[in-house]
C-alpha cells in the first residue's frame, strides 16, 4: 500500500490538495522510486484569489481516485463531518486534508464530491449569494480525467480550485467550478504556509518536550501537537485553561496549526499550535464545536463582530456576532479585542443566517500574552504592527519601521523584533531582508521591543526554492554538494536566539548540526525546533551546516 497526504491546495509527496491558483492543471510528476506495494498519499487543497468575489465556501465530502479497472478508492471521507472550507482563504496556502495507503497503481480519474449548495461573499461584505453546482438536489461530484496518476512515482496529489476560472449564471444561481490537478514540488514551493485540522484521541503526552501525540482519523496516526510559546490548553467542558500535566491518554482534543511535514509521507506530521482544545466527553467523534476565525471590524459591550475567514459551517454572511460574555480567553484581555486584530473562537450557534450569532466559550486574540503571561509579566502589553524591516542583526533580531498598527497600544515607530520564540504564517527566518514588508504580533517587553509570537512576511513561500545547480564539468563527475558558509551565516540568524551568536560558543550541542543529517533530526526531536523542517529547504540546511562546521572546526 502506497501513503498519500491530500492537501487542498497545492503540494508535493503523495498528496492530494484542493487549490485555487489561476493556473492551468498538469500530470502530476516526481522522481521515480521502488514501487511498494502501497504508498502514503497525503492531500492539501490551495487557492488564489478570484476577482468577483471575497470568499467562496464550499462544504467538501469526499476525494477518490479511480484506477484503470474502475475501482473507486478514497482519499478522504468526511461524510459524516463535511469539512467547509473558504477557497478564498487559500492563497498560496496548503491546507492539509488527509493521509491514506493505497495499493501501487496508475489511476486515470479523480473525483471531489462536494455539498450542493456554497456560498458567494462580494467584495464589499455586504452581500451574500446562496448558489449551487448543480441544478438537481444532492452531492455535486467533479470528476477529473486528464491527469494520470501513478503512485509508484508520486506520493502526493493537490488539487487546485481555480477560481479566476470559476463562472457564476445569477439566472440560473449555478456556479461551475474548475478543479486541476497540480505538480506537487511547484505548488508546494509556492506556499507561504501549510496548515491543517485535527481532532483525535491522545495516545502519549511529554510535557517536558510540550508536544500531545494522537491518533487522526484523516491525518493518520501519531500525529504531533507541538506546543509554540506561550500555548495553552483549554478544557472546552469548563472553559478553563489547563496544563499538560492534567490531561490523559484517551481524552479528545481538537488542533489547527502549521504543518511540520515527516520526511516522508508515510511519517507522522506536527502541528505547531498556540491553542490546544479538550474536548467534552460527551461530545460525538461526529460533531466539532463551532469554531471560526477572523478579524474584528466592531466591538459593542461583549459583541464583537468578525469578518471570517475561516469557520466550520457556512456563514451565510460576511460577518458573524460573537457574544463574549461568558467566554474565556485563552490569549489577551478584553482591552486587547478591538478593530483590527485577528481572532479565533469556539461557542455554540443561535439563530440563523444571516442574524445568527455565536455565544463564545473560549476566545483567543491571535499573538497576544497569555493569562499566565500576563501573571508573569504584568507589564507585557499586546501589539500587531506592521511595517518594512530596516536592519537586520547578527543574533537574528531586527528593526521594523512600522506604518500600521493594528493592536491596542502600538503606534507608528521603529520597533526591535525578537523572533526567536516566533511561529511564521508566512515566510520564514531566510526572507528577513532589508526593505521586506513584515507583520509582528506579540508581547511589547519594553519601549519599543517586541517578542514576536507570529510573523508574516509577504511574497515569500515558507519552502523557498534551490537555487539552479551549476552545470558539472566534463567529463570528471560533479563533485559532492557543499554547503556555501556565507549564506548559512544567514540563516544561522534564526538560530542564534538559542545557540548564541557565533556556534564557536558550542551553546546547546551547536557542534553536532555539522551535517544535514543532524540538523533534521532535531527539528524532529526538538519541540522549538519543528518549525525549521518546514521553514528551511533542504538547500538552507547544507548551507547551515557547512557554516556551523566552519566556526566549530572538524
Amino acid at each position: 500500500m502506497t501513503t498519500y497526504r491530500i492537501v487542498l491546495a497545492m503540494t508535493a509527496v503523495a498528496t492530494a490538495a484542493l487549490a485555487a491558483c489561476g493556473g492551468s492543471g498538469g500530470p502530476i510528476d516526481a522522481a521515480p522510486s521502488a514501487a511498494p506495494q502501497s504508498v502514503a498519499v497525503q492531500t492539501y487543497i490551495t487557492d488564489n484569489l478570484a476577482t468577483e468575489y471575497a470568499k467562496v465556501w464550499v462544504t467538501l465530502k469526499k476525494i477518490a481516485i479511480v484506477d484503470k479497472a474502475g475501482v473507486e478508492l478514497t482519499l478522504l471521507d468526511a461524510s459524516a463531518a463535511p469539512s467547509v472550507v473558504n477557497l478564498a482563504s487559500l492563497a498560496s496556502v496548503g491546507q492539509l486534508m488527509s493521509t491514506v495507503s493505497v495499493p501501487t497503481g496508475v489511476y486515470g480519474e479523480i473525483r471531489v464530491t462536494l455539498d450542493n449548495k456554497l456560498q458567494l461573499v462580494s467584495l464589499d461584505g455586504n452581500t451574500t449569494v446562496n448558489a449551487r453546482f448543480g441544478a438537481t438536489d444532492g452531492d455535486f461530484v467533479w470528476r477529473l480525467r486528464n491527469g494520470e496518476m501513478d503512485t509508484s512515482t508520486t506520493r502526493q496529489l493537490v488539487l487546485d480550485f481555480d477560481l479566476a476560472k470559476f463562472s457564476y449564471d445569477p439566472q440560473t444561481g449555478i456556479v461551475t467550478p474548475t478543479i486541476d490537478v497540480k505538480k506537487p514540488d511547484d505548488a508546494i514551493r509556492n506556499f507561504v504556509r501549510r496548515q491543517a485540522e485535527a481532532r483525535g484521541t491522545i495516545t502519549a503526552i511529554d510535557a517536558a518536550k510540550g508536544t500531545i501525540t494522537f491518533d487522526d482519523a484523516r491525518l493518520g496516526n501519531g500525529v504531533v501537537a507541538v506546543l509554540a510559546g506561550d500555548a495553552v490548553v483549554v478544557d472546552d467542558a469548563t472553559g478553563k485553561t489547563t496544563t499538560l500535566a492534567a490531561l490523559s491518554v484517551g481524552q479528545r482534543i481538537e488542533v489547527k496549526g502549521v504543518v511540520v511535514p515527516g520526511a516522508t509521507p508515510a511519517d507522522p506530521i506536527s502541528l505547531t499550535a498556540a491553542v490546544v482544545h479538550v474536548e467534552r466527553a460527551d461530545r460525538s467523534e461526529a460533531a466539532a464545536s463551532p469554531r471560526g476565525e477572523g478579524t474584528v471590524t466592531a466591538v459593542s459591550g461583549n459583541a464583537i463582530t468578525v469578518s471570517l475567514d475561516e469557520a466550520n459551517f457556512l456563514p451565510g454572511a460576511d460577518s458573524l456576532v460573537v457574544d463574549i460574555a461568558t467566554a474565556r480567553l485563552s490569549h489577551g484581555l478584553v482591552s486587547d479585542i478591538v478593530p483590527g486584530v485577528s481572532v479565533a473562537f469556539h461557542g455554540t450557534l443561535v439563530g440563523t443566517a444571516p442574524n445568527r450569532k455565536l455565544i463564545a466559550t473560549s476566545f483567543d486574540v491571535e499573538g497576544a500574552p497569555s493569562e499566565k503571561e500576563h501573571e508573569d509579566e504584568p507589564g507585557h502589553r499586546f501589539v500587531s504592527v506592521r511595517g518594512a524591516l530596516a536592519v537586520l542583526n547578527a543574533n537574528g533580531s531586527f528593526s521594523l519601521t512600522v506604518t500600521q498598527s493594528e493592536g491596542p497600544y502600538a503606534a507608528p515607530g521603529t520597533y526591535q523584533i525578537d523572533p526567536s520564540k516566533a511561529t511564521y504564517l508566512e515566510g520564514n527566518a531566510t526572507c528577513l531582508l532589508a526593505g521586506k514588508p513584515v507583520k509582528a504580533l506579540g508581547s511589547l517587553v519594553g519601549a519599543n521591543s517586541l517578542m514576536a509570537k507570529f510573523i508574516s512576511i509577504k511574497n515569500c513561500s515558507a519552502t523557498a526554492p534551490a537555487p539552479a545547480p551549476a552545470p558539472a564539468p566534463a567529463p570528471a563527475p560533479a563533485p559532492p554538494a557543499a554547503g556555501d558558509a556565507a549564506l548559512g551565516a544567514i540563516v544561522y540568524r534564526s538560530c542564534a536566539a538559542c545557540h548564541g551568536a557565533d556556534p564557536a560558543g558550542r551553546a546547546l550541542k551547536i557542534q553536532l548540526g555539522v551535517t544535514p543529517a543532524a540538523l533534521t533530526a532535531a527539528y524532529q526531536n526538538v519541540g522549538q525546533m519543528n518549525q525549521f523542517a518546514m521553514s528551511l529547504s533542504a538547500t538552507d540546511d547544507l548551507n547551515l551546516a557547512a557554516y556551523i562546521k566552519s566556526r566549530v572546526g572538524p
